[in-house]
């Protein structure tokens, strides 16, 4: 027992300073993904999920869609159509989201129409596994066949 005693009365410091590094550790191995996206959000980048709108005519052959090559069809037709369609996103959709806490961010979407209210967008969290409270900042362009299930994964940090 002496033994054992003087073992860890002159190696206790040692101890100590091992312990205090493995769960500092711990600490940083579980919050790694939130450290990460840190300076993402100081700097309002949010990676590749912000797109910059695309003009898809053809100045040379006016009232043309490149895409569909359907002359009756013109980028203002697109003013008409419902936002969602099938669940999906009938037109691309920019969307400058700020604000002080993710019920404030998500407002912006709820203002253009994305969401119904705050709930749907918990709701829509919840069944994929996100949380609900980590809401990116800044402008996104929501692209054209999106569901709301994309837009929450784009929009969730965590």
């Amino acid at each position: 027992m002496k033994k054992l005693k003087d073992f860890i009365y002159d190696k206790n410091d040692i101890i100590i300073a091992v312990l205090i590094l493995a769960a500092a550790t711990l600490v940083i191995f579980w919050r790694l993904s939130v450290i990460l996206e840190y300076p993402k959000q100081l700097l309002g980048n949010d990676g590749p999920s912000v797109e910059a709108p695309v003009d898809n005519t053809d100045e040379d052959r006016t009232g043309t869609d490149i895409d569909s090559g359907d002359a009756d069809t013109s980028p203002d037709d697109t003013l008409n159509l419902p936002l969602w369609q099938n669940g999906a996103l009938t037109k691309d959709v920019e969307v400058k989201v700020s604000g002080s806490s993710a019920s404030a961010a998500i407002q912006c979407l709820i203002d253009e129409g994305i969401f119904e209210d705050y709930s749907e967008y918990q709701r829509i969290c919840e069944e994929n596994g996100l949380d609900h409270e980590k809401v990116r900042a800044g402008t996104f362009t929501f692209k054209q066949g999106s569901t709301k299930k994309d837009i929450a994964k784009i929009m969730n940090w965590g």
